[in-house]
């Protein structure tokens, strides 16, 4: 972070943005914790730390409040003040702890990105000294309910209704009351107004977006599952019709399985369109992690979005890094590279290779969660490989940017090796390993409730879990 800005702990977001999730909650952004940071179910700043609250601490839901009101909110005030004075908001401590193990984060790159795009001095210059802020959002997050096609190993049915039947199986035969707790779904999306329908039959809400529409400049859709999800393709048809889309941009975290056939032909008219695909692994590994997907049907996606979409549209594969695939980050970025894709990645996105980010909930999946001498193994891994990365490096080049890049431009890149060796830091960060049980007994009843096994995918690691003692189930 530079010195223009207020603070160390500064990040742009919270004056130009706000994020919803799947229920209607909202929250300062996606990164902010909805859980724990820690290795426990911390409660210690009252359990949904960054869900903004009312005056009475319950959730700020768009059923019973809307935006407006919470982009002030007393919530979004102190954020702000926080952060003015240099101070760390509990809602933000996911982004301070993977600076302090040396890997970038979010409020790092989004705040340079951002910077770009609005000004900063006249922000601050407007922010009042209680925090509060003219009412224009730049940046919006949707989450239209959990409509989606998939229950990947890291979801849940609170962003996920593919979820429901395996979670109606496995749930009721949890035994580690750690893990037990961790896999509440209490609410059920109908608990302090929330609803998985929260933007249906919702006129305050509309009205609200599409007023605020004409300043926006970027719209940010995730899950559920927004390419299959209707009111996604609404927003899109009323930009167009507003004439407002040629100066929007619009971002994506999408499984790819599938989409409206007009939907490249809708892109055509936007800004930008950044395309996050959500894949974690290749072949059966992802197959696993993001069940029940097929790699047949994901390598056609790569192909079609390679070939078939708009020079306005960018793609980028979205790793969700945890402990089921960190190991396998070199593969699957080699295996990308080998592929020769045309637009998937290129310069300067992830060096060329994949982009990716952590998983935190479950927390049993988390990379700390690792035994240390698998950890070691990992880290020997990725430093036997880096030179083949050096060797190809531009693989990840387009033909538009040959002779433009050098090596050390590549060498020294923020999202390239540079980031592997902050995955890899951020892992031996902390000793998670007494959450090895809860990841063991969760395996065990997803790969009995799926048909499918853990130790078969992933054969490295099948003696993670051997120092494992009944008595710690």
């Amino acid at each position: 972070m530079n010195n223009n800005y207020p603070s160390d702990t500064f990040c742009l977001l919270p004056w130009v943005h706000l994020s919803t999730r799947p229920d209607g909650s909202m929250r300062v952004c996606c990164t902010a914790n909805a859980s724990s940071v820690g290795p426990t179910n911390d409660k210690e700043h009252g359990g949904q730390v960054g869900i903004l609250k009312d005056d009475e601490g319950r959730p700020n839901n768009l059923n019973v409040s809307d935006f407006q009101t919470a982009w002030n909110s007393d919530y979004m005030k102190n954020v702000r003040k926080q952060m003015l004075n240099g101070e760390k908001p509990p809602s933000c401590l996911k982004c301070y702890k993977e600076e302090a193990a040396g890997h970038r984060s979010k409020r790092m790159w989004e705040t340079h990105y951002w910077s770009q795009r609005v000004d900063v001095d006249k922000i601050l210059q407007d922010t009042n000294e209680d925090g509060s802020v003219p009412p224009n959002l730049a940046y919006i997050d949707l989450r239209f309910g959990t409509k989606c096609q998939l229950a990947c190993v890291m979801c849940s049915p609170h962003d996920s209704s593919g979820w429901i039947k395996d979670y109606k199986a496995i749930f009721p035969a949890v035994k580690n009351e750690s893990l037990k707790e961790i896999m509440q779904w209490e609410n059920k999306g109908s608990t302090n107004g929330s609803s998985y329908n929260w933007h249906k039959q919702n006129p305050v809400f509309w009205q609200q977006f599409y007023e605020q529409m004409p300043s926006m400049q970027q719209i940010y859709f995730a899950g559920g599952e927004s390419l299959i999800i209707e009111e996604h393709y609404e927003i899109l048809e009323e930009a167009i019709r507003r004439g407002l889309a040629k100066d929007l941009e619009l971002r994506y975290n999408s499984n790819g399985v599938e989409w409206r056939e007009d939907l490249f032909d809708l892109w055509k008219e936007f800004k930008l369109v950044r395309f996050h695909y959500s894949i974690d692994s290749i072949k059966e590994m992802n197959d696993y992690i993001r069940y029940p997907s097929k790699w047949k049907r994901q390598e056609e996606v790569f192909r079609i979005l390679d070939t078939q979409t708009s020079d306005n549209v960018e793609v980028t594969i979205a790793c969700a890094v945890q402990a089921l695939n960190i190991h396998y980050l070199p593969d699957f970025i080699q295996w990308k590279l080998e592929q020769r894709y045309r637009k998937i990645n290129m310069w300067p996105f992830g060096a060329g290779g994949i982009s990716q980010h952590f998983v935190y909930w479950p927390a049993h999946l988390n990379v700390k969660v690792l035994p240390k001498w698998f950890k070691e193994k990992t880290r020997e891994k990725y430093e036997a490989w880096y030179p083949w990365w050096e060797q190809n490096w531009e693989l990840g080049i387009p033909s538009w940017h040959k002779g433009k890049i050098t090596y050390e431009q590549f060498r020294s890149a923020e999202y390239g090796i540079k980031r592997l060796d902050g995955i890899l830091s951020f892992m031996d960060s902390e000793d998670w390993s007494r959450r090895l049980p809860e990841m063991k007994e969760f395996l065990d009843l997803c790969d009995k409730q799926r048909g499918i096994t853990f130790a078969e995918t992933f054969p490295e690691m099948k003696d993670i879990f051997k120092d494992i003692t009944d008595d710690r189930l």
